[in-house]
């Protein structure tokens, strides 16, 4: 270790270069920490910025493999004010959703007398179940709030059918309903 005025070359042993440091409060810091930090943190937002498409991407794969090419794939969320509403309500929806009155919209699902139905069930609050006694689809253990559960049928006989939440879920737990027309 050679000293010259703050600062000091140390020998790397594995290459033989000698590297400049500073000696702050009896330390040795190597001079282009700055760049270390900043790599660090690059790496880290690098890192939060891609685990959630990195999740996103495995989700798609996995229900890719679980739901057949040919199936009729609709998305209903159960919320305990609102009943079931089409398609994924995610964590800042439920809190805009709590600020709105009015009429309860049921869902209104199409599909020919035939089809390979799938039904993608989410909860954005508490858990919810699921019949459609006319096809014999009965959810009793419960769609755990942020979790899917799909419910697969032959829609094999055509008319309108009604689903609801087969769990008490709330006091507005009768808006949990909604129609699905099979078409002949």
């Amino acid at each position: 270790m050679l000293k010259r005025g703050n600062a000091y070359a140390i020998t790397n042993n594995e290459t033989g270069k000698k590297d400049k440091c500073n000696l702050s409060k009896g330390k040795l810091m190597p001079k282009n920490r700055n760049i270390v930090d900043f790599m660090l943190l690059f790496l880290l937002v690098l890192i939060l910025a891609g685990l959630p498409l990195g999740i996103g991407a495995y989700d798609h794969q996995v229900w890719k493999k679980k739901i057949p090419p040919e199936a009729k794939v609709f998305t209903l969320t159960g919320h305990a004010q609102k009943g079931w509403i089409s398609g994924d309500v995610h964590a800042f929806d439920v809190l805009s959703l709590w600020n709105k009155t009015g009429v309860v919209e049921r869902p209104v699902i199409e599909v020919s007398k035939g089809d390979l139905v799938v039904f993608r069930l989410r909860s954005s609050d508490v858990v919810h179940g699921f019949s459609l006694k006319d096809f014999g689809v009965f959810i009793t253990e419960g769609i755990q709030p942020g979790k899917s559960t799909l419910v697969t049928f032959r829609a094999d006989k055509a008319g309108t059918f009604t689903f609801s939440c087969n769990s008490i879920c709330g006091d507005r737990h009768e808006n949990m309903q909604g129609t699905l027309v099979v078409r002949a």
